[in-house]
């Protein structure tokens, strides 16, 4: 697989759970954004200083509605949009149990996922 940053956004109602990895799994930066044009600028303004020319995976949900516009405007850069099935997240989570369920450990699993081998089903 090409060396690539990565994404993992828990996606939220009114704010979403951002989290970027290098290519070799460094968390770079972790923040919230609120759900509207300034939060959408500020993502794609923290992705842009980490990408360095490198492509870019994003794994996020979609159920529910709340990924959009974003999702959209994501797939409209180049980026590479990963669709993290919630059903199948939660039983990663009772596979893989952490002490509690929060938006940053849910933002860092799906990063984890959107690292994840070929033939894995997201």
């Amino acid at each position: 697989m090409e060396p690539q940053i990565r994404v993992g956004i828990d996606v939220g109602g009114k704010s979403h759970r951002v989290g970027i990895a290098s290519p070799d799994g460094v968390l770079l930066e972790e923040f919230s954004i609120p759900h509207c044009r300034q939060g959408f600028d500020r993502f794609f303004e923290r992705v842009e200083h980490h990408r360095r020319g490198l492509p870019v995976a994003v794994a996020m949900e979609g159920y529910g509605g709340h990924a959009r516009p974003l999702d959209k405007e994501i797939m409209r850069r180049g980026y590479e949009l990963l669709n993290v099935n919630n059903l199948k997240l939660a039983r990663f989570r009772e596979i893989f149990p952490a002490p509690a369920k929060t938006d940053e450990l849910d933002a860092r699993l799906q990063r984890t996922l959107a690292a994840a081998p070929d033939g894995i089903d997201l």
